[in-house]
């Protein structure tokens, strides 16, 4: 499941998977918010899932793992 979470983001950044790593920020990543907000809209579509509004901000989540991790359990 992480695995496919990371794919969704390598793929929305344009990067390889294997360049991720959970302690990276999205600053690092070069993510912006539009690109934050990408990877919400597909993680949502791909999981049938539904981020709660107050996490939606990007600040919400320090580092990737933190957002892989709410994916993760969101999803169920």
């Amino acid at each position: 499941m992480k695995s496919e979470i990371l794919n969704i983001i390598a793929k929305t950044i344009e990067i390889k998977t294997e360049e991720l790593r959970m302690d990276q920020t999205f600053e690092e990543l070069e993510i912006d918010s539009i690109l934050f907000i990408r990877m919400v809209v597909q993680c949502e579509t791909t999981f049938s899932m539904q981020f709660e509004d107050e996490m939606l901000l990007m600040s919400c989540f320090p580092v990737l793992g933190d957002f892989v991790n709410y994916v993760d359990q969101r999803r169920g």
